[in-house]
């Protein structure tokens, strides 16, 4: 990068188009014939369809097909970002694994007569019990093989529980969070077409290549023959970091009729479709001696997958490089509810994580009576407190010093409830992340 740059007042590239409207996303490229598809999906939470009646659908105005598990193509598998994916197979076989999971697809000359008809597909399905309740201690957790992207979930050094009990200061919460979804201002869409044996894709999401990959392998093509374009992006946060099921559907729709289909995801849609970051439950014990120095840190984190696969948000990967401690243990567990696969949003594992180590040692400050930058100097790990490599770079504690510098740190009354605006009570914190 051009050390000039930096703090300059560019403009972005694509910024004029997008402020006055020009720019074109993927549910507006008016490509001839385009129909377009809706998607019907599932009212309960776990079970099979016994039967499914499209009759009165396929009757209405405008009606071009209606796909299900009984007429639509056959997909390939092994599609998947590092992993084969199940969620991509849609509309392959009658079962239910969660409420939200795409049952049919309506394809209609307009969105208006697709949504329409989408209403009318009648469905007799076979309830079976379900469990959509996370609690930190559910029966059924259990200790994963990985975490997100193939990380060790599980790591120890030293005796943890007997420094903790040797610890002159010992702080001992839990930490929840809830599930966060991602809802981007622009919806999951995408539009398909067909020219010979050659797919061609407009798709909203953060990676086309990996989305073309994946469609190769579905529609059993050479990468070659797969193009997949995203010209804007209305927001992702890593829910279009992945194929999503509504391109699939597009493209197989569109192969069916032989014509351009394009699949919007209502907003109710997204959140059964597009992965959001999972509740969790981290508990965070952290002793130390009567100098704040820490002696033992335990980050144990509690959270939920699905039945169809298995993510598990990497809370406790936070603490592998933020503070040195003599003796470390991190700790996921995960129970799989028949809910919608949880997947990558913003900082996955860091986000949760952090808010809960940082809680925590600010409550270990307190404790000790130490300033929390302070604590966190002492704390100061000299290698990555995991690998004991060096780290390339590490400008925690200056940021720590222009911070307070900027900020008045050092003449700050520490008490809460002090200060006022108006109605509004105003303090004074720190935190770091990673």
């Amino acid at each position: 990068m051009n050390a000039q740059a930096v703090g300059a007042p560019i403009t972005r590239r694509e910024g004029p188009a997008k402020v006055t409207g020009a720019a074109r996303y993927a549910a507006e490229v008016p490509w001839d014939e385009r129909a377009h598809g809706w998607i019907v999906t599932s009212t309960i939470a776990r079970g099979r369809i016994r039967a499914i009646d499209t009759l009165a659908a396929a009757d209405m105005p405008g009606v071009l097909t209606v796909l299900h598990h009984g007429n639509a193509p056959r997909l390939g598998e092994g599609a998947g970002f590092r992993d084969p994916d199940p969620n991509l197979l849609v509309l392959q076989d009658d079962r239910i694994p969660n409420t939200g999971w795409p049952v049919a697809l309506v394809v209609a000359g307009t969105w208006e007569q697709a949504r329409a008809a989408a209403t009318a597909v009648v469905i007799d399905y076979e309830e079976h019990s379900y469990d959509v309740t996370f609690t930190p201690d559910h029966p059924h957790l259990y200790t994963p093989a990985e975490v997100n992207l193939h990380q060790h979930g599980e790591f120890s050094r030293g005796d943890i529980e007997g420094e903790l009990a040797r610890s002159a200061v010992l702080v001992d919460r839990e930490y929840r969070t809830p599930e966060h979804h991602n809802t981007p201002m622009e919806p999951h869409a995408a539009i398909a077409r067909w020219r010979d044996r050659r797919l061609d894709v407009v798709d909203s999401n953060q990676g086309a290549y990996s989305v073309a990959s994946d469609l190769a392998k579905l529609f059993f093509l050479d990468p070659a023959d797969v193009r997949v374009r995203s010209e804007h992006v209305g927001g992702g946060f890593g829910s279009k970091a992945a194929t999503r099921p509504h391109v699939v559907l597009a493209a197989m729709a569109a192969r069916v009729l032989d014509r351009p289909v394009r699949v919007v995801l209502t907003r109710p849609q997204m959140f059964g479709m597009t992965g959001y970051r999972p509740p969790t439950a981290q508990r965070i014990r952290l002793g130390a001696g009567p100098d704040g120095h820490l002696r033992g840190y335990d980050h144990l984190t509690a959270t939920q997958t699905s039945t169809v696969f298995e993510y598990v948000e990497p809370a406790g990967v936070v603490g592998k490089v933020m503070y040195a401690s003599d003796t470390l243990r991190i700790g996921h567990r995960v129970v799989a509810l028949d809910v919608p696969t949880p997947r990558w949003m913003r900082a996955p594992g860091e986000a949760p994580g952090s808010f809960a180590l940082e809680s925590a040692m600010d409550e270990l400050a307190d404790a000790c009576g130490l300033d929390p930058i302070e604590l966190r100097r002492r704390n100061e790990p000299d290698v990555a407190p995991v690998s004991g490599l060096p780290f390339s770079s590490r400008r925690l504690l200056g940021c720590f010093d222009e911070g307070a510098a900027r900020f008045g740190w050092a003449g700050r009354d520490p008490r809460p409830r002090l200060r006022r605006d108006g109605r509004w009570l105003v303090g004074t914190g720190t935190a770091a992340a990673t």
